[in-house]
């Protein structure tokens, strides 16, 4: 089984009719969601795909749908947003995951020791001396 899934990403400065275009902007979010929402509508409308996420940060905007086929969700979106505001997107990217890939990456992430937060003491040390804990340093 292989899982799918389209990103689609906006920057926050070219959305239109904001005032803030800084990396993470309040005024971005509403855009986002009613892009989202808008994307969302027409891909279920035609069985194209499910939202799975979305994000805000480092001056962009995204969110995501699983889908079964690439070409045709691509296809939904840019029919939907034409001639919109939510026309400005910068790019779609797409990932697909093989069960080995998801196997092998829940394998790698239980081999990595755990790492516990720093002690207040450490902290301090860090603080005031600019010396990593020794448990930090490799």
């Amino acid at each position: 089984m292989t899982m799918k899934s389209i990103e689609i990403y906006y920057n926050i400065v070219d959305i239109p009719d904001i005032t803030d275009r800084s990396d993470f902007s309040p005024e971005a979010l509403p855009f986002r969601n009613a892009a989202m929402e808008h994307i969302e509508n027409a891909m279920t409308a035609v069985n194209a795909g499910e939202w799975v996420g979305a994000e805000i940060g480092s001056g962009e905007v995204n969110f995501g749908f699983d889908v079964e086929d690439f070409d045709a969700a691509e296809a939904v979106v840019r029919t939907a947003v034409a001639g919109t505001p939510y026309d400005c997107i910068r790019e779609i990217t797409r990932n697909e995951f093989s069960e080995e890939d998801m196997i092998a990456a829940e394998q790698a992430a239980a081999a990595q020791p755990a790492i516990k937060p720093m002690t207040k003491f450490e902290l301090i040390g860090l603080l005031v001396f600019r010396r990593m804990p020794k448990r930090f340093r490799q």
